[in-house]
């Protein structure tokens, strides 16, 4: 049998790869001078996940292209994806904290607090976006990406999109039933990288009202669990402010607010694993 419409297939999904990945860089470059005037935290967002869907496509073509070149490239990418992430956490955490209502008076004391320690993370965190945005390091990264974009290192070409996004999905699906009953936060935080990988993968290979579907979904579990995982880092940011509280109305102002993050991880766990069967189905439906 001839091979002819399979290679033709592979060329074709790896084109797509390719034109998403320039896509993806130019919008890391196109929302490099938002992030530099610092005017709109929305820029620095929409850069580190230009940032992060690079990385995904690397992961996507690592079995076709050089393996030590995708994850040197890759690890690069990495360097600049924490560096971007410290800052995006620091909005993130104050944009909450702001949203607050309902406080009692000591606690309002206590949020300003956090909200003052934010303000000076988040100074630290520009400086040093602002240093990696300068350094030789992150104009080679962005030669590289295009230089590897233009002419990709290719050692084979037997590739589909169909089967990444399929083995994705079914990652995610193992790692959800190896959760226990009542599972971590660090067990939810690795299923949520899990989903976003799926999706990620679901997205290059979207053909289809059944993917379109998936996609859909995985965004929605993506996004609940996101919020378990800001809960987690606000109560962590609490449970570190307790030991600096000073007399028993401060302490008890901390306690409310832990009390806070632990319902709100709560809801986003009962949600999440509410909603997992709906997207297992979805999944089996686009990759089965």
């Amino acid at each position: 049998m001839s091979r002819g419409p399979a290679r033709e297939d592979a060329r074709r999904d790896i084109e797509h790869v390719l034109a998403t990945m320039q896509g993806h860089l130019d919008a890391l470059r196109a929302h490099e001078p938002g992030v530099r005037s610092g005017a709109d935290p929305e820029e620095l967002h929409q850069m580190r996940t230009a940032t992060r869907r690079l990385r995904a496509d690397l992961r996507t073509v690592r079995e076709i292209f050089d393996p030590d070149e995708v994850a040197r490239l890759r690890g690069e990418l990495r360097w600049l994806g924490t560096t971007l992430g410290a800052a995006r956490d620091a909005d993130v955490q104050r944009d909450y904290l702001r949203g607050l209502d309902g406080l009692t008076p000591a606690e309002t004391v206590l949020i300003a607090r956090l909200l003052q320690a934010l303000e000076r993370e988040r100074a630290r965190t520009r400086v040093a976006v602002l240093a990696a945005l300068d350094t030789p390091r992150y104009q080679r990264l962005l030669r590289e990406l295009d230089a590897r974009i233009q002419h990709p290192p290719l050692v084979t070409e037997d590739f589909a999109l169909r089967d990444v996004a399929a083995a994705a999905f079914a990652r995610l699906r193992r790692a959800v039933e190896d959760l226990p009953e009542t599972p971590s936060d660090r067990a939810l935080h690795a299923v949520r990288l899990a989903v976003k990988r799926a999706r990620y993968a679901g997205e290059l290979a979207l053909r289809g009202r059944p993917v379109q579907r998936f996609v859909d979904k995985a965004r929605e579990l993506q996004d609940i669990l996101g919020e378990h995982q800001d809960a987690s880092i606000t109560a962590r940011r609490l449970r570190g402010a307790f030991g600096r509280a000073r007399g028993a109305a401060a302490r008890a102002a901390v306690r409310r607010l832990l009390h806070r993050q632990r319902a709100r991880r709560a809801a986003a766990r009962a949600d999440f694993l509410a909603q997992w069967p709906k997207l297992e189905r979805r999944g089996a439906r686009a990759w089965d």
